[in-house]
């Protein structure tokens, strides 16, 4: 092992030839202009045994320098499992160059295991340094391997075989040590495998292969130096691999934007600005995690909702079906029951009356028929459509609506309708007149009721209908079922619903033991002209 000055670390050469000349003398532990900073003068003179004695009275302690106290300011003599971070390759270069060129400066030896792009640049810097590699190549002392080769060669299954590593990277480390003036030198090694598996998204085989490292340092003696850029590590679940790839490492060196920050309060400061930073980001992450959270409760809860209402309209297609064909069939039995009688009725008298033109009777019998023909054929015409509502509007066809079904029904009703001739737009004058038409046919076939209010209110922007019976209400089940889910009531108010849904409306439903009332609120363009109120 060579001496090394107290002050300066910086090696005492025993093997130089008696007359040797040093032209220059450059610590590698000194970044970019910091060795110009020391402004050494070197006294060389010669001791015993031709030893060359270095005199640095004039050197300033390393005590007084703004040096980053950091491991890669180590010389390759120190035993350790260092692992570099770095932004750019050109930090990355200009670190390793001095590692490896200190090393082979001093006599040691150099294994270096990279890609090409890194070995062509460290053979570049080392020459740019006046650290020629060729004769150590030549040497023995000198060895760049290619990281994706040499890994390939231990790798067994898509894991670091121990045995194999041992016996690759092993030979390869006694080999350089042998090398060596009296096979008795120091090895400073690189090895960016670890990089490259971590680059190819295999966390546990990079930690796998650092273990390697550590159990072949306690058989063999090098200083080993591992890199991995920092960009690699830009996911949240990076942070617990990079903490176990740092357990791993006897040193830490961090990345350029740390290591070049000069004295302790700036690092202080750099440090401070990065936990708030760090916070920042754990508060940002907090909250998006809560928003991600409320996204997938609010999805699944409208995923329910569709769910339960396309539930719903094919329930309510299925039941507007099957009212459909129940209309026909009510249609048809009125036609039979009512219009066919009287109709067969006046045949049979036009048969009599062929035989007997002069019967003076039947003729008037023959005319109340065809009156009655007349009156079914205008019953069902209105109960289709009003036309009155096409002539008057809303207000005149639910006079006569709530008139005759309150004479078919024998319930007792009243209507508070606007009497002004103000029109609506024809869709919401359909939709009032069939919403009423469900109502009053819901209070007579469920509600038990004996009589219900019908008011219809007009004022500016809307218009309003409201049916309030006085039966037995609805069962409180039903109706929460309903108000949630728009099911589970019927299709009457399924119907009722989604036509105010249609334009744009809102329905409402109150119920209990005195009775259910129905609202229908609807919007009116403003170009219609509307009274302020009108009752």
């Amino acid at each position: 092992m060579h001496p090394r000055d107290g002050h300066t670390g910086i090696p005492v050469f025993r093997h130089l030839p008696y007359k040797a000349r040093i032209k220059s003398v450059t610590s590698a532990v000194f970044r970019p202009g910091q060795a110009r900073a020391l402004d050494c003068r070197l006294d060389y003179r010669l001791g015993d045994e031709g030893q060359i004695n270095m005199n640095t009275a004039n050197t300033p302690s390393l005590d007084t320098l703004s040096l980053p106290p950091l491991s890669h300011l180590r010389d390759h003599k120190h035993l350790a499992h260092a692992v570099q971070f770095y932004g750019e390759d050109s930090f990355l270069l200009d670190e390793l160059s001095r590692f490896v060129g200190t090393a082979l400066g001093a006599g040691d030896a150099a294994v270096v295991i990279a890609t090409q792009a890194h070995r062509d640049g460290l053979t570049q810097r080392l020459k740019a340094r006046g650290w020629d590699p060729t004769n150590a190549l030549a040497q023995g002392r000198y060895v760049a391997l290619d990281a994706a080769e040499t890994l390939a060669r231990f790798m067994v299954d898509g894991r670091p075989d121990a045995a194999r590593f041992a016996e690759v990277v092993g030979s390869v480390i006694r080999r350089a040590v042998a090398a060596t003036e009296g096979g008795r030198g120091h090895v400073a090694a690189f090895g960016e495998m670890v990089s490259l598996l971590w680059m190819e998204g295999k966390p546990d085989e990079a930690i796998c292969l650092e273990k390697l490292w550590n159990d072949l340092a306690k058989t063999h003696s090098f200083s080993l130096r591992c890199a991995y850029p920092m960009s690699s590590f830009r996911r949240e679940e990076h942070g617990s691999l990079l903490l176990k790839i740092c357990a791993e490492h006897s040193d830490v060196i961090p990345g350029e934007s740390y290591t070049a920050l000069v004295g302790e309060n700036e690092r202080l400061r750099s440090i401070a600005c990065l936990q708030q930073k760090a916070q920042a980001l754990e508060s940002e992450v907090a909250e998006r995690r809560q928003i991600e959270e409320e996204l997938r409760r609010s999805h699944a809860e409208l995923e329910s909702l569709v769910e339960q209402r396309t539930s719903a309209l094919r329930h309510l297609s299925s039941r507007l079906l099957s009212l459909q064909d129940s209309e026909r069939r009510r249609i048809a039995r009125e036609l039979h029951d009512s219009l066919g009688q009287y109709l067969v009725a006046l045949k049979l008298n036009v048969d009599l009356l062929r035989r007997a033109p002069g019967r003076g009777e039947l003729w008037a019998q023959s005319e109340e028929l065809m009156e009655r023909c007349i009156a079914e054929v205008r019953t069902l015409s209105y109960l289709l459509h009003p036309p009155t509502m096409d002539a008057v509007g809303i207000a005149s066809a639910a006079r006569w609506y709530v008139e005759g079904f309150g004479l078919r029904s024998g319930l007792k009703l009243t209507l508070d309708a606007p009497d002004d001739p103000v029109r609506l737009p024809d869709p919401i004058e359909l939709a009032l007149f069939r919403v009423l038409q469900e109502a009053l046919t819901n209070v007579h076939r469920h509600s038990g009721a004996e009589a219900a209010d019908i008011v219809i209110r007009r004022s500016p922007g809307r218009v309003m209908l409201e049916v309030t019976d006085n039966g037995r209400g609805m069962p409180p089940e039903m109706l929460h079922r309903f108000r949630e889910t728009a099911t589970g009531a019927g299709v009457g108010l399924m119907s009722m619903q989604e036509r105010a849904r249609e334009l744009g409306g809102k329905f409402q439903i109150e119920s209990s033991n005195a009775g259910t009332s129905v609202r229908i609120t609807i919007p009116v363009p403003a170009d219609c002209a509307l009274s302020d109120q009108i009752a």
